[in-house]
């Protein structure tokens, strides 16, 4: 289903600015609509721990460059729906006019780390490495946990979603832009957290309360395992 889907992803940077009191424009995470979904997520990966070897843009983007001295690394992430998602579509006759019916038979999301987008900066020192890898880590978490509670939240509205249109088509782009309704809603709260975390953990190195970050979203992770795992939960 992957493929009929046009994606946004975030963009998020991990640049230490002591001397600012709040993120700059430039290092405030934000979403990005992109033209290339099946290019987009070619190596795209689900949620995992992550190396620097994941980061494997060559550079920053133009915009960017003016700002790589700050820039630790920067990571590209999206959610997208599962391979196992599912529409059904049938036809029949309705007063003498072929209909086609749509509706949602199996629907979960995942969040999906870009490699090819994402970027390490060769020159962060040695003793803020594990910091840095970390930091996106936490990043992705926190993405992972808002595909995952929009797969608990899916059985409240799905089996409501029903499409009836003159061709296959216009039934399956329906599906489709309700769908991709529910992830950029999601991904635009999503946002805010992001942008929490980073206030809290780019202004400084502080390991400390970056840690407590670590460990919440850990807990969240495992909570949302559970109730994802128990669809009777959610009804």
């Amino acid at each position: 289903m992957n493929r009929f889907f046009g994606y946004a992803f975030l963009s998020m940077f991990l640049a230490l600015i002591p001397a600012c009191a709040r993120l700059p424009e430039y290092a405030r995470p934000h979403i990005v609509q992109t033209n290339e979904p099946n290019k987009t997520l070619a190596t795209g990966f689900p949620y995992r721990p992550l190396t620097p070897d994941d980061f494997r843009a060559t550079s920053l983007s133009e915009q960017q460059l003016e700002h790589g001295d700050r820039i630790k690394a920067h990571a590209a992430m999206l959610i997208r729906v599962t391979g196992d998602s599912t529409f059904k579509i049938t036809n029949g006759d309705f007063y003498g006019q072929m209909y086609f019916f749509g509706k949602i038979e199996h629907l979960a999301f995942e969040a999906v780390m870009l490699p090819d987008q994402s970027w390490w900066n060769p020159e962060i020192p040695p003793n803020m490495r594990s910091y840095v890898l970390q930091h996106e880590q936490i990043h992705f978490a926190l993405a992972e946990i808002a595909a995952r509670q929009l797969t608990i939240d899916t059985p409240k509205w799905a089996s409501d979603v029903f499409v009836i249109e003159l061709t296959p088509q216009e039934v399956r782009a329906e599906l489709v832009r309700q769908v991709k309704d529910r992830i950029n809603a999601a991904m635009e709260a999503n946002l805010k957290r992001q942008a929490e975390f980073d206030e809290d953990t780019s202004l400084s190195f502080n390991p400390r309360w970056q840690q407590w970050w670590f460990d919440t979203v850990e807990e969240e992770l495992k909570q949302t395992h559970r109730e994802r795992s128990d669809p009777a939960k959610n009804l």
